[in-house]
């Protein structure tokens, strides 16, 4: 009791005690009870406040604990350099020391973990990450692992042809670094000790000798004294048969490489650029870089190309190494049979100028590629050639040497660092659960690559794949930033708790259900309780701690196994965590030697489902804009009875055409070896054969079925009703069975053959594609190329003498090139009368219909309105678009727009066709231009100024193109971009409105803004298109007026007084016989 309770006590007792008079008795007693009571309940309240305090002691004790324990752990939380096995002897000392309960000790174990320790925590399952024993076995196993591997590196590390014994080196010291983790002054010393005496293993003999004799105390010095060896050596004689090969099969590490930006012009010696010693920042990243990719020097000698051997020396003089810009190129294969491969081996390397060409398994069985490959590698040796003779060029005068500056920066940006091809991206679209991943896994012979298992698993993410030329498989992950999960979380947890109180059954009815998705989304990242927990109890758990965006593997399997939780959304998976909802796309590399993708090939696989994240969505818009190819994937018994094909064509695809780069799409029915016959109804003498014969017939009739049904539609959705159309053409339909075909490659029971399934048709239609891009870049590089040697060989023909000849030559092909372009101007400015015309048109059609598209939006027939007003939420929220979990793709600003495009859909998409060349296109009247200006050329005298004059104007056309088509995608989107911009206020205001009647005020909020501005909206939409238009064509006839005026003047002008220009005329001569051979009319 307090001081006061008691005196308060001691005086109610007195008075309770006390005596008197009987008179008094009655009074007192009455008295007395009311002291009795104000005694009891003094007392109730003094033990109330006794429990109060006693509570309050109790949470702060806990929160003192707490604070002593973050103070505590903090002092020891792991780090990248602590040896796992004494950090957790450290851990489980200070836990005995607190006294800490053993269950109790996972809990606080898991945020102390870093790096790997993290990931092999992360990869136990809940029950494992519960118990300690199992949580220290996984980390010492995923430690003792991975320092194998790294000790596994460092003891088969070899020196490779032309590399620096310093990259070397430093490659082992980190490997040794990783495999040891040392960290006392004592153990660094083991280390460096243990490096050096490797180091001295994988050097040449003859070094290995010098330096035992030198006995170097540390690494730096035993590197310096191989440097010194290797530089004396390779002066006077090939080292070892082992370590003296062709330059070609020089592995070159990138920091050699880029170290050949300071060779060209140094004015020494070339000398093989693979035994430059990398710079040490170079070093570092070329270090950092080798345990992401463990196969950096890995690539085979044998895969040289024995072609890409071009003399080029005089006869008689002595051959030299000649510089190698081989910046991105990986090796060809040689063939030991090669005449020019014998004399190299007995003299010195012949040139490579092979900048930009990587090793192509493609190559090997395809001749016209391997032509193509060669005709590349000469003409890029022929300039790396003229390039080491440009360095010795001299010019008197400060004009002069101007003029001498850019002709060697414009050689010299020809012949490295230059990647003439693009990437090509095929769009892979299609429902989900048509086989789209397993379709990706047998074009790239890979069983496992993409997760395809569980019947409920779909790919919910972007995933893009390509080949690479490294030996391992790589994904490289971009996900939502933390702020952009935190607003998409925010959204999240409202949806679950509005479901709570409104409508519980919406998915049942097939409807869009926003909260069926939050729920699932929640559950996947945080578990089964994350929809009952609060926005501020989810943010606590730092899940963008745990995310890694780059993983390696060496096999297909190990890396769809780590990949799995970051690609797949599985409802039945009991999985303690997954990323998907996180990720914005997956990129995945695979090696080049097994897949058999073609180079530049990029595959694209587009999830069938969506959500309503405006990051992923936006995403989603990218590629499809991205894509040239488009595959429709749909299963063979669908693909015929349904209208899949056509509902992916006008929603999903919607503006791929107009508003993209998609030139081609082509149909791909899967699951073809299910002929709906079960084997128990086959007669016991029905043989495979007779199945195999079923499933052919049946396949052969939905190709005809679907080629009828749909094939002028694509046609029509790619160029718009045209007379040019090609009407023998027809679209490409394939008929796969993926299922079959592995059971065909492991030998198992199947019914159809190889060639049946379709798959090796299809990855022939791969190459083709591939084919055709390399022919059109290695052809307009070959022109470039010889434009410049024919510019280099014009001092030749006595320029001071011919002025007046040139000058009047000048004026002749202006006035040609003038008209030529009037009549391209007249052209473009005919298309965009047309456009106005039609424009007008569609916007006074958008006017009269907005209001029943509006409705079609706001207030569909079919919708169930117990959920439906989330989805229109959500497409508020990404400003008129949504895609749903079903796949169906829902746009405002482009129903309202529909009018405008239908106006303009065919003279846009037949104005904008870059696959072929007709009467109504730009690219059909670009060629014309050319066609006619090198007839106007070819009635001059010839000279190689005409022909430098014919190249220059191929390669603006060329280098134009891009451009035109990324001006065409921007015009393209100019009017639903616009509508969309005029209703953003609209979307911000109707995304915050909540209550009973939220989707009747939203509905409201459209209709009146709607009303009120549709004439001006769809006006300036039209206008904003005429005039971004205007420009595309203003963009055309000045590009191509002022780069053929600068390269008229400088190939008809007077040059510099006191040029020294080197003789160029072998080199002309050989570029004369590559055209010949590409069939190329350039010198003719």
């Amino acid at each position: 009791m307090t001081h006061q309770t008691t005196a308060k006590y001691n005086f109610v007792k007195a008075k309770i005690l006390g005596g008197g008079t009987r008179a008094e008795g009655n009074s007192k007693a009455m008295e007395t009870n009311d002291l009795k009571k104000m005694l009891e309940n003094l007392i109730s309240a003094q033990q109330e406040e006794a429990e109060r305090q006693k509570l309050r002691d109790i949470t702060h004790m806990k929160e003192f604990e707490k604070l002593t324990y973050l103070m505590e752990t903090s002092l020891f939380k792991m780090n990248t350099q602590d040896d796992p096995e004494t950090f957790l002897n450290k851990f489980e000392q200070f836990a005995q020391s607190y006294s800490w309960p053993k269950e109790t000790w996972p809990q606080k174990l898991a945020p102390l973990l870093h790096g790997e320790a993290q990931l092999a925590y992360n990869a136990l399952d809940d029950s494992g990450r519960q118990c300690y024993r199992k949580i220290k076995e996984a980390i010492l196993q995923h430690y003792r692992a991975t320092s194998d591997s790294y000790r596994q590196q460092f003891l088969s590390l070899k020196l490779l042809p032309g590399e620096s014994p310093r990259f070397a080196a430093l490659k082992l010291k980190d490997l040794a670094i990783q495999w040891l983790k040392p960290m006392e002054t004592e153990k660094i010393q083991l280390l460096n000790k243990t490096v050096l005496k490797q180091f001295l293993n994988i050097l040449p003999k003859e070094i290995q000798d010098q330096l035992q004799m030198s006995q170097p105390k540390d690494l730096e010095t035993a590197i310096t004294i191989a440097e010194s060896s290797f530089s004396s050596f390779r002066n006077t004689k090939d080292i070892s048969h082992k370590h003296s090969v062709l330059t070609g099969d020089v592995p070159m590490s990138p920091a050699s490489l880029q170290n050949y930006d300071s060779v060209l012009f140094s004015g020494k010696k070339a000398t093989c650029i693979g035994n430059t010693t990398p710079r040490p920042s170079e070093q570092a990243q070329v270090v950092s870089r080798f345990h992401s990719n463990d196969s950096l020097n890995s690539l085979p000698a044998e895969e040289v190309d024995a072609q890409s051997k071009l003399p080029l020396q005089r006869p008689g003089k002595k051959k030299l190494q000649e510089p190698h810009s081989l910046t991105t190129i990986k090796k060809r294969r040689l063939s030991e049979n090669d005449e020019t491969l014998n004399h190299c081996k007995k003299k010195h390397q012949e040139p490579h100028s092979l900048t930009t060409i990587k090793k192509r398994q493609l190559s090997e069985n395809d001749e016209t590629l391997n032509h193509y490959y060669n005709m590349e590698v000469k003409s890029r040796n022929i300039l790396s050639h003229i390039c080491n003779k440009l360095k010795e060029s001299t010019c008197t005068g400060e004009e002069g040497n101007d003029f001498l500056k850019k002709l060697k920066e414009k050689v010299l940006k020809m012949s490295k660092n230059r990647d003439i091809q693009e990437e090509v991206f095929i769009g892979i679209f299609g429902m989900t659960g048509t086989g789209k991943s397993s379709l990706i896994n047998a074009l790239l012979n890979e069983f496992d690559l993409l997760p395809t298992s569980s019947l409920e698993a779909c790919t919910s993410c972007i995933v893009q794949v390509q080949a690479h030329e490294y030996s391992n498989f790589t994904a490289e992950i971009e996900f939502l930033s933390k702020e952009e999960w935190e607003d998409e979380l925010k959204e999240l947890v409202g949806n679950c708790k509005h479901d709570r109180t409104q409508d519980s059954n919406v998915h049942n009815k097939g409807e869009d259900s926003e909260s069926y998705n939050a729920k699932e989304i929640i559950t996947a990242v945080y578990g089964s309780d994350g929809p009952n927990k609060s926005f501020p109890e989810l943010v606590e758990k730092d899940i963008h701690g745990s995310l890694r965006s780059k993983f390696t593997a060496k096999s297909a399997s190990e890396l769809c196994k780590i990949m799995k939780s970051y690609i797949v959304s599985d409802s039945n998976e009991d999985s303690s965590c997954s990323y998907w909802p996180l990720v914005k796309v997956v990129k995945i590399f695979v090696p080049k030697k097994t897949c058999g993708l073609p180079d530049k090939v990029v595959l694209v696989d587009l999830p069938g489902s969506g959500d309503s994240n405006k990051e992923r969505n936006n995403m989603w818009k990218e590629y499809i804009t991205k894509c040239s190819y488009v595959w429709i994937v749909a299963e063979i018994n669908r693909a015929q009875s349904n209208s899949n094909v056509l509902e992916i064509l006008n929603t999903g695809l919607e503006g791929a055409a107009g508003g993209g780069r998609c030139q081609n799409i082509a149909i791909i029915c899967t699951k073809t070896d299910n002929t709906g016959i079960k084997r128990n109804e086959m007669s016991k003498e029905a043989s495979s054969k007779d199945e195999r014969e079923c499933i052919k017939k049946r396949n052969e009739k939905a190709k005809n079925t679907l080629i009828k049904k749909y094939n002028n539609q694509v046609k029509n959705f790619l160029m718009g009703s045209s007379d040019e159309l090609d009407v023998d053409s027809k679209i490409k339909v394939f008929t796969v069975s993926s299922k079959e075909y592995w059971n065909i490659q492991r030998k198992m029971k199947s019914s159809l053959k190889i060639e049946d399934t379709e798959l090796p048709l299809l990855q022939d239609y791969l190459k083709k594609i591939y084919k055709i891009q390399t022919i059109k870049a290695v052809k307009n590089y070959i022109s470039e190329v010889s434009g410049i040697i024919s510019f280099l060989n014009v001092p030749k023909e006595m320029a001071k003498d011919k002025a007046n000849m040139n000058s009047s030559l000048y004026e002749k092909l202006k006035n040609s090139l003038t008209i030529e372009i009037k009549g391209l101007d007249k052209f473009v400015g005919d298309i965009q009368t047309t456009l106005q015309t039609q424009l007008q048109r569609g916007a006074r059609e958008a006017v009269n219909k907005c209001r029943n598209n509006l409705e079609s939006i706001l207030n569909p027939k079919d919708a169930n309105f117990s959920g439906y007003h989330k989805t229109i939420k959500a497409l508020c929220k990404n400003r008129g678009s949504f895609r749903s979990s079903t796949g169906k793709f829902i746009d405002l600003n482009k129903k309202l727009a529909s009018p405008i495009y239908a106006a303009v859909d065919n003279t846009f998409k037949n104005t904008f066709q870059f696959n072929r060349d007709t009467r109504r296109n730009i690219k059909g009247k670009l060629s014309l231009l050319q066609s006619n200006f090198e007839k106007d050329v070819a009635l001059q005298s010839q000279s190689y100024r005409l022909i430098f004059i014919k190249t220059e104007l191929r390669r603006v056309l060329v280098s134009m193109e891009n451009e035109i088509l990324r001006r065409k995608i921007n015009i393209y989107n100019t009017i639903f971009k616009s509508i969309q911009k005029k209703l953003d206020q609209v979307y911000k205001d109707a995304y915050k409105m909540e209550g009973l009647n939220s989707m009747s005020s939203i509905q409201m909020m459209f209709r009146n803004k709607v009303r009120e501005g549709q004439n001006s909206m769809f006006r300036e939409a039209v206008e904003k298109m005429l005039d971004k238009f205007a420009k595309l064509k203003e963009f055309v006839i000045t590009t191509i007026e002022d780069n053929m005026e600068i390269s008229m003047k400088l190939a008809l002008t007077q040059f510099p007084d006191g040029l020294n220009l080197p003789d160029s005329s072998k080199e002309l001569e050989m570029m004369k016989k590559l055209c010949k051979k590409l069939n190329l009319n350039i010198f003719n």
